[in-house]
């Protein structure tokens, strides 16, 4: 017989009683385990349910909170459309007369746009969107005019007797976010993300084309900042870092909130900067004037206005967009035009450029204070062979025919 330990006699013992338990012992043992994993099964059910319940009640307050608002900004535009000054005032609210003087100048400047455009506004009151945070309160209302749909971004606070609109709170314009790629950093509020959509796509194709076209030595890193303050302006804020003010601090376009005023102001900015980093400093004379008509036609393609930058544009469109970079590149302080011979590889009067702007530039100094258009050039040789440009030119109701013929490279007025 082996020695058999305490510990595993106690075990059999165990089993032996294990066996022989009773089987309604057992039976109560399980009953009483399911019963109690019913009740906890109905606590958890029931705490849902408060929970889920709270939760609903929440949603709820906050919907009511929220369709409060919408209703009086309603109630509010509606008074804008029947001209009922004193529900308005009633609806302002400010620790300050400034703002409430402001709004009755908003009031007589919405009576006099209904007056003049009638039925082409349509002041609908329709929340496009709204965001509430405790007190506060944003809306961005819809409003119609010409046909052209706008929207206008207000601000309210709730006080015992309801929701009033109370000045502009540039700390609730939402939460920072960022737009990036290897050739622009954006940094917008969450509000202005669809004029940040737009600003970063633009810039980043004008950057592209630009720098194609003028053959850049190296693509530089735009940094740009849309910024919610009624004294930002579009501009130059460091080295390639552009400011922007927000379009919703005023009456904004709902599909295109980039105004086209803005994309040329900006338009005109990166033109600048780009041919700036690209000719020497100190261009006068005709070299100045080369290095401008570059910037206008930069503005022209970027922006889609016409600048009459007709001379480089002839260049771009004869001899392909990288002859404007290599313009640039030609360009010494004391240029003059007859560097297009370099660039183009042809004789001033065989290389097809049209000259109406830079004529025009070339009789604003002549005849300083005399305001003339002219209307066309034709590039010719005189009777005995010289070229020669015949510009058309309107003074006032007055057309006149001026000459300048090429003597030594450069044009020299003949008449």
């Amino acid at each position: 017989m082996g020695i058999r330990l305490d510990w595993e006699i106690e075990a059999e013992n165990e089993r032996v009683e294990s066996a022989g338990e009773d089987p309604e012992s057992l039976r109560r043992r399980w009953r009483a385990r399911l019963r109690l994993f019913g009740l906890l099964l109905v606590v958890l059910t029931f705490a849902g349910m408060v929970i889920g319940g709270l939760v609903l009640r929440l949603r709820q307050v906050d919907w009511e909170i929220e369709q409060a608002l919408r209703d009086t900004v309603e109630t509010e535009v509606a008074t804008l459309r029947i001209g009922d000054h004193r529900t308005f005032q009633d609806m302002q609210r400010s620790a300050t007369d400034e703002w409430l003087a402001r709004q009755d100048e908003l009031f007589g400047e919405y009576q006099t746009l209904l007056l003049e455009k009638g039925e082409n506004v349509q002041l609908t009151g329709h929340v496009i969107a709204a965001s509430v945070d405790g007190q506060r309160g944003r809306v961005q209302v819809e409003e119609i005019i010409d046909g052209a749909r706008y929207v206008q971004t207000w601000f309210y606070w709730r006080y015992e007797d309801g929701w009033r609109h109370v000045p502009p709170d540039y700390t609730f314009w939402g939460t920072p976010q960022t737009l990036q790629n290897d050739r622009v950093t954006l940094y917008y509020r969450e509000l202005d993300q669809p004029a940040a959509l737009l600003a970063f796509d633009q810039l980043t194709a004008w950057l592209t084309t630009g720098c194609e076209a003028l053959s850049c030595a190296a693509v530089p890193h735009l940094t740009v900042d849309i910024v919610p303050n009624p004294l930002a302006q579009v501009q130059w804020v460091d080295n390639w870092m552009l400011q922007i003010p927000s379009p919703y601090l005023e009456r904004a376009p709902v599909d295109a909130p980039l105004t086209p005023g803005t994309r040329f102001q900006l338009a005109v900015l990166m033109a600048r900067r780009l041919v700036d980093e690209q000719v020497a400093t100190g261009l006068t004379g005709e070299a100045a004037f080369l290095r401008d008509a570059v910037v206008s036609w930069l503005v022209e393609r970027f922006a889609q206005v016409q600048m009459e930058s007709y001379l480089v544009y002839s260049l771009a469109a004869r001899y392909d967009a990288p002859a404007v970079g290599r313009l640039l590149s030609a360009l010494t302080p004391d240029a003059t035009a007859a560097v297009l011979s370099q660039v183009t590889g042809m004789p001033l009067e065989q290389a097809g450029l049209d000259w109406r702007d830079y004529i025009e530039w070339r009789l604003s100094q002549e005849l300083s204070g005399q305001e003339l258009d002219v209307l066309s050039t034709t590039v010719e040789y005189s009777a005995d062979g010289v070229p020669q440009i015949r510009a058309q030119v309107q003074s006032g109701t007055l057309q006149t025919e001026i000459v300048y013929q090429l003597v030594d490279g450069l044009w020299r007025r003949t008449a």
